[in-house]
């Protein structure tokens, strides 16, 4: 009995008794006693806001952000495809390929045709094609002769006939640097007849490849759907979409001090935004369309409309030099306009610095083949050819130059706009 009497005075040693408010005290000091523990852990868990939300993930190759006198640019890179509604006319009722010599009689096509790479025979199972009106030379190549060019006459062919305006993609022909080829080898929505095609007239030229015979291919596919889906894989662009990153301790004079000085851009109308992304805790990112003059916020990563009569030409030259102007100034379809622009309103620096500076590509011969805006960074404005199956878009300077053919050698000489 004694040792059952122990036992049940250390048991009940061990027994709390609480009144009911003293029960309730309790519960709410252990339930705060896990927050709070709860909380330091969280604490010491959680990434920092500011930093970490824009953190470069080292997966993630389309991703990049590059601090400077921009500011922290934060850039992705995407693909532009034309809009099917675009493509109605060369994909509904595509026309043969033909090809025009103006000044030149049918003997002297013909020696043309001898110099760049084509067999006696070829030349004369294209000579059959020939029809001479005026002073023009009119060559119709049939579709079986083209097809039977091997890679290597069709890149030699091709490249001596560019520049001389005997055919659009002779002269500006789809060109794909790098691995671009490939993605369009690859696309699932393409037949694999049409892909066979495809590379069938495929053509290098440097480092890229390239396509002449659009018009050919887009006979050679027998229904709308599939040709609709290969011109918008051709017509695939790679582009960079760019933005400031804006954090509770950005610089916003600094950017404004960069970015504030390109003529019809206010900077007072962004400053609000800007002002309102740095108090938020973590900052936010600002699209560059609001640093941008309007001429190029309207048209970036757009393709330009098939063109009227009376259109002006959109090439590279008029939408660089009225990148800044509230109304185009459509003289700039004049090459030697622009030849003559940059020579009085120019002079040639060693590298890009300013937004605004002006990249122009020359070949051997000093004659401007290509020109775009500088940016930030490596970044330019561009429009890659005359043609509207290019859209307006920004660029990485050496993807911009790898899109140029190495065949006839381009240089990249940069320009800066006078001040008085």
């Amino acid at each position: 009995m004694s040792k059952l009497r122990k036992r049940a005075q250390a048991e009940a040693a061990n027994v709390f008794q609480f009144t009911l408010t003293g029960l309730i005290i309790f519960s709410l000091a252990i339930m705060g006693g896990a927050s709070l523990v709860a909380y330091k852990l969280a604490e010491r868990a959680k990434p920092d806001l500011v930093s970490d939300t824009f953190a470069v993930n080292p997966k993630d190759k389309t991703r990049s952000v590059h601090v400077g006198p921009w500011g922290e640019l934060v850039t992705r890179d995407i693909e532009l495809e034309r809009p099917a509604e675009y493509l109605t006319d060369e994909t509904t009722n595509p026309r043969p390929e033909i090809w025009e010599f103006k000044g030149m009689d049918a003997a002297a096509v013909k020696s043309l045709l001898a110099a760049n790479g084509l067999s006696a025979q070829q030349v004369g199972a294209l000579a059959e094609h020939i029809s001479v009106t005026n002073n023009e030379t009119v060559l119709t190549p049939p579709a079986d002769v083209l097809l039977s060019l091997d890679a290597g006459t069709r890149a030699k062919l091709y490249l001596g006939l560019a520049g001389k305006s005997v055919n659009l993609y002779l002269d500006f022909p789809f060109i794909f640097p790098g691995s671009t080829i490939e993605s369009i080898y690859a696309d699932a929505r393409l037949n694999a007849e049409d892909v066979g095609l495809l590379k069938q007239l495929i053509y290098e030229n440097g480092g890229a490849r390239q396509l002449s015979d659009y018009q050919l291919l887009m006979c050679q596919i027998p229904t709308v759907a599939r040709r609709v889906a290969v011109a918008q894989s051709l017509s695939r662009q790679s582009a960079v979409f760019a933005g400031l990153v804006i954090k509770p301790d950005t610089d916003i004079d600094k950017i404004a001090a960069y970015w504030g000085n390109l003529p019809n851009v206010r900077f007072t109308d962004v400053r609000p935004l800007m002002e309102a992304l740095k108090a938020l805790p973590e900052g936010g990112n600002l699209s560059l369309f609001y640093l941008l003059p309007k001429f190029a916020r309207d048209r970036l990563y757009t393709f330009p409309l098939p063109p009227q009569e009376g259109d002006p030409v959109m090439d590279c030259h008029w939408s660089t030099f009225n990148f800044c102007n509230d109304i185009p100034d459509n003289r700039f379809n004049d090459p030697q306009y622009a030849v003559n622009y940059i020579q009085k309103n120019y002079y040639q620096i060693a590298a890009p610095s300013i937004c605004g500076d002006i990249l122009l590509l020359m070949n051997d011969h000093n004659e401007v083949k290509h020109s775009a805006v500088f940016l930030a960074d490596d970044i330019v404005f561009t429009k890659n050819g005359n043609n509207y199956r290019q859209p307006w878009m920004l660029m990485r300077i050496p993807d911009l130059l790898a899109t140029y053919p190495a065949t006839p050698a381009m240089r990249a000489v940069y320009m800066r706009l006078k001040t008085d």
